[in-house]
């Protein structure tokens, strides 16, 4: 499944749906993004462009407002769109990012540990 990128601006709204665990509704959002100077409107125009890429999706209606939910997880969502930019070249190999993760300090040993546990789990 080829999903549309978001903007930094949707991902944002993105974070705050996979933050609540429940569904949403646009006001829900928009009370999250304090920190930013957007208008009600400002976000249910993101909301809606959500929508529309397939990121999340209607699950009901509360009084006259939709009811969202996130239609892939933060995982799901990062597998999606990185991904395709590990294609196994020289540099672009998923070894390749765990290595410089680690040397950048983004990876401690405990992770490199989780991780191997992982794919000795996956192994089988």
């Amino acid at each position: 499944m080829i999903l549309k990128d978001v903007s930094s601006a949707e991902l944002e709204i993105m974070k705050i749906i996979w933050s609540a665990g429940k569904p949403v509704i646009i006001t829900d959002i928009w009370h999250e993004t304090q920190g930013h100077d957007w208008t009600y409107q400002t976000v249910q125009t993101f909301v809606n462009r959500l929508n529309e890429k397939g990121y999340i999706k209607i699950v009901g209606k509360q009084v006259r407002s939709y009811l969202y939910v996130p239609a892939l997880t933060r995982a799901e969502y990062i597998v999606q769109s990185r991904c395709q930019l590990l294609d196994g070249s020289e540099g672009a190999s998923l070894s390749d990012l765990v290595t410089l993760m680690h040397k950048r300090g983004l990876c401690d040993d405990a992770q490199l540990a989780k991780l191997q546990e992982t794919i000795e789990a996956i192994r089988g």
